[in-house]
């Protein structure tokens, strides 16, 4: 292969998905090599191959056996080893050999992923906290955040409104359960003032092995007791709702390790949007809180802490402009794309690629 910005040799992606339709495609490497004009292949195997990076979705028992002169970059932008111990995760290797990825069964997948960690010439996450942990096991770490030039920036704009809030969430359908924390503010506002919550997910999804027992959002938050509105995840859908929107919200579960050590994705997506964000006290909210010269009363640890932060950026629109504004410098800024390319970029350059 031939690639652009100084790149030679082949280069093939293991993917998440075969039509790089999920968010861990669209927004990481595939992305990166499209900006850069690099071309790869996607690819299941090493032959012919000079550097692979691969996916959370490799088959681990088959990579880690890669020949030495195959480059390997693995990507792993969840807060893998602060995920617990549960029935779930124990069983994952075996869950994964029965849905697919893994060609044979693995009875440790995190000891299994350790290896390939160990094998791989660069692994890259998305915190510094998970670059810490990995530092462990290769010398060779990166951070890296999302790129999100899929979504059109929004700029930020003056919410008034006719005395109704409107508040949006955004995520994958597992994480719905992180909303549960909220809802106490959410209804007692309700009540108050009025409220309108908008939920941007997935209209139905499988709970197991991401294929089985699916579920309809609409029966999760019937019983909610809320005003809900539930749009079916698309870029254009999220920017629709965002422009009506008075505040977004990130919570997330404190009490999940693996939760907590979730990137500030989300939040610099809102950002982009325009929009004031109040979201869950953890390292990364807070780091980026900081990048964007915020101060920490958006940030929140217990309900009531959500109810008092709801109720003042509920009425006083300033508040949410000033805060939409200082947000969109920075998701623009210091969180813009030519940042996040930039580490990749690195990435590529400590391997002698660049």
């Amino acid at each position: 292969m031939t690639g652009g910005h100084g790149v030679g040799g082949r280069i093939g992606y293991v993917p998440l998905s075969p039509d790089l339709s999920v968010p861990g495609d669209r927004r990481r490497f595939p992305r990166y090599a499209a900006a850069r004009g690099i071309d790869v292949d996607l690819v299941k195997d090493w032959e012919g191959l000079d550097l692979v990076v691969l996916s959370s979705e490799a088959d681990i028992t088959r990579w880690v056996g890669a020949p030495p002169e195959t480059g390997l970059i693995l990507d792993l932008p969840d807060a893998f080893l602060d995920e617990r111990r549960t029935p779930r995760s124990l069983t994952r290797g075996l869950a994964k050999w029965i849905a697919g990825p893994l060609s044979h069964p693995v009875l440790d997948h995190r000891r299994a992923v350790i290896r390939l960690i160990q094998r791989a010439d660069a692994v890259v996450c998305s915190t510094p906290e998970q670059a810490d942990r990995l530092g462990r096991f290769t010398g060779n770490a990166h951070v890296v955040l999302d790129l999100h030039g899929e979504v059109e920036p929004l700029a930020p704009r003056s919410t008034a409104g006719d005395g109704r809030l409107e508040v949006v969430w955004e995520g994958l359908h597992p994480t719905l359960v992180a909303i549960e924390q909220v809802l106490p503010a959410l209804r007692r506002l309700g009540r108050a003032s009025g409220l309108r919550l908008h939920l941007v997910t997935d209209l139905r999804s499988p709970r197991f092995m991401n294929r089985f027992g699916v579920r309809e959002v609409t029966e999760i938050v019937a019983g909610w007791g809320i005003d809900v509105r539930v749009h079916e995840w698309s870029v254009e859908n999220l920017r629709s709702v965002a422009m009506t929107a008075d505040l977004a919200i990130v919570p997330v579960e404190l009490h999940d390790p693996y939760t907590v050590g979730k990137p500030e994705n989300r939040l610099r997506i809102f950002w982009r949007l325009g929009l004031p964000v109040l979201a869950s006290d953890t390292p990364s909210h807070r780091r980026a809180m900081n990048v964007a010269g915020l101060s920490d009363q958006a940030l929140c640890s217990t309900a009531d802490d959500w109810t008092e932060a709801l109720g003042r950026y509920a009425g006083d629109h300033e508040l949410r402009s000033v805060d939409g504004e200082l947000g969109h410098v920075a998701a623009l800024g210091p969180y813009g794309d030519p940042t996040v390319l930039a580490g990749w970029d690195a990435v590529l350059s400590s391997l002698g690629v660049l």
